[in-house]
């Protein structure tokens, strides 16, 4: 019992995922990166910081359970939750209206960038999607009838 449990634990240690897994959880760590880099050129208020530094961290949470074989069902959701968000913040849908009204330091490309981040964030989440489907069409379906 004893000799199962240390197996488990060191399978576990040194799992990895399929190369789709990888793929997806890199590209993710990548758009993480992308959102530390705006953290840093265009200045934001510190709520605001705060809040784009935890939407990263959760990405880079995700995105590395994705790349040591997890479920991408979370990375799907925080990646159509954010996309979400940045739609909204840049329409200024009326509960993010004040992102815009209190940035006027941002400069006039800001909203491009938002849209671009938001194109990223909605391609992850169908790449999120399509591992998930992968991973179920591999299943071997109970071919055994009623």
């Amino acid at each position: 019992m004893v000799a199962a449990a240390a197996t488990s634990t060191v399978g576990v240690a040194h799992r990895q995922g399929s190369p789709a897994q990888r793929l997806l959880g890199a590209a993710s760590l990548a758009l993480a990166a992308a959102h530390l880099l705006i953290l840093v050129l265009i200045p934001h208020s510190l709520p605001w910081m705060l809040g784009l530094l935890a939407m990263t961290l959760w990405c880079a949470k995700c995105s590395w359970c994705v790349w040591r074989g997890g479920s991408a069902g979370s990375l799907m959701a925080m990646c159509a939750l954010m996309g979400v968000a940045h739609m909204a913040m840049v329409l200024g849908m009326p509960w993010f209206a004040g992102h815009h009204g209190a940035h006027a330091q941002h400069p006039p490309g800001h909203a491009a960038v938002m849209l671009l981040v938001a194109l990223g964030e909605f391609i992850l989440m169908f790449a999120a999607a399509l591992v998930i489907r992968g991973r179920r069409s591999r299943v071997p379906w109970n071919t055994a009838g009623p």
